[in-house]
């Protein structure tokens, strides 16, 4: 099997740059490399454009994202100084600005520091210092949207994503677990149930990937399949794919899922029955590494692209080994599950210094509990968008599932991990 995969030439080239990028045999070229004319130490203020939606650090003081500078400020032998700048830099930006119009956290302590709804695609212009080559703001001088179609693309998205944000947080822990399943913001995700997921080996299922990507692909091939036209299905699908990492915002496992799922559509609509995954993952892999080079150091692509390529390498031995002894489902899920921790268990020894075995149980019964809470959440949203009354109602079934899966991983959390070194 080794040698007819090397024979395969997106195989071998992926391969040799998995070998050269992560033995430190070669330097990435930091295109997106900050340029400048001021010393670091100098720099007082910065302005750019926010090009990643920003998410809230473990330490709850910060939110994180990138920002692409266009110009920086300081001072020069006590004289004011500026520079124009390039390339894209580390932002992190006080809580208690970037949550002044979040639901339920609207009295806080940005008063005249910069009452603005930070977003991806608005200019800001924030005061603050490096430090590590990475930028804490102390407050906001100045928001504004770019003119033309695309500002207003980018302006709607940022209203959009805050009444979603409202609408989830009226649905209680429910509604925060929903939010980062469907947008990617954890700042509603109730911390014991974070923690469960964590200890138990399951945080791939709420960090969004191809799970949900093939869930709205699957949404928009039924009501698509209505038509009865294979290239006005096709359509509506690519659309569904587009919109939700439009609204969601991309991260380096999610871009992942994207180029695989576009992929698989493309060679649908070509007319391939079987279409070669470990291939598809293997072009998906070199062409990220050609949009995105600096996502080669980001944990989640690591684990994404290792995740799937055990599952793809491994599943098909591991099944029939588990066929003689379980029913077909829970043999599917079980070496699926196993073939990911082989090729994640190493990685997250390296990157995290444990690893939780029971994750090869957990995911098999907690992922279609998730699978049933994402769709059942949809549904009661569209319900309460025609129907508000019916919101009240949505929160009570919602909460009845969030519990049951808030049981079952808080069981799976007890698990004990194993640590590097002991």
């Amino acid at each position: 099997m080794a040698i007819k995969l090397l024979e395969k030439p997106f195989f071998t080239a992926t391969l040799i740059c998995i070998l050269i990028f992560y033995s430190n045999s070669a330097r990435l070229n930091q295109r997106s490399r900050a340029r400048f004319c001021l010393e670091e130490s100098a720099v007082s203020s910065v302005e750019g454009e926010i090009i990643s939606s920003p998410a809230k650090t473990q330490s709850g003081k910060y939110y994180i994202c990138k920002l692409s500078l266009n110009t920086v400020y300081g001072k020069v032998s006590d004289a004011d100084a500026n520079s124009s700048a390039r390339g894209i830099i580390t932002l992190l930006i006080p809580s208690e600005l970037a949550e002044v119009y979040f639901p339920g956290k609207l009295y806080t302590a940005a008063n005249n520091k910069g009452a603005f709804l930070y977003e991806s695609g608005a200019l800001y212009n924030f005061k603050g210092s490096f430090s590590n080559s990475v930028f804490i703001a102390k407050d906001c001088r100045t928001c504004s949207w770019k003119k033309g179609i695309y500002g207003r693309i980018d302006y709607f998205r940022a209203l959009c994503r805050l009444q979603f944000k409202r609408l989830m947080y009226a649905w209680g822990n429910a509604g925060g677990l929903l939010l980062a399943l469907l947008c990617g913001s954890r700042e509603y995700l109730e911390p014991v149930l974070y923690s469960n997921f964590r200890t138990a080996g399951l945080s791939h299922i709420i960090a969004l990937s191809g799970m949900h990507l093939s869930m709205f692909s699957a949404i928009a091939l039924f009501f698509g399949s209505r038509f009865g036209r294979k290239k006005l299905t096709f359509i509506i699908r690519v659309t569904a794919l587009i919109l939700f990492v439009w609204f969601a915002g991309f991260s380096p496992s999610l871009l992942r899922a994207f180029i695989c799922s576009m992929l698989l559509l493309f060679a649908a609509i070509a007319g391939v029955k079987e279409p070669d995954m470990l291939m598809i993952l293997c072009f998906s892999f070199l062409l990220q590494c050609i949009l995105s080079p600096s996502d080669l150091v980001n944990a989640g692509f690591m684990l994404s692209y290792g995740a799937l390529a055990g599952i793809l390498i491994t599943s098909r031995f591991l099944t029939k080994i588990i066929m003689r002894y379980l029913p077909p489902y829970f043999s599917l899920s079980l070496s699926a599950s196993c073939g990911a921790q082989i090729f994640t268990a190493p990685l997250s020894l390296k990157l995290f210094g444990s690893f939780s075995p029971i994750g090869v149980i957990a995911t098999v019964f907690v992922s279609p509990l998730i699978t049933i809470f994402i769709y059942s959440g949809l549904l009661f949203i569209i319900l309460s968008l025609i129907f508000p009354h019916l919101s009240s109602y949505s929160a009570f079934f919602l909460a009845i599932e969030y519990n049951f899966i808030k049981i079952i991983t808080g069981a799976f959390s007890q698990a004990p991990l194993i640590s590097f070194g002991e």
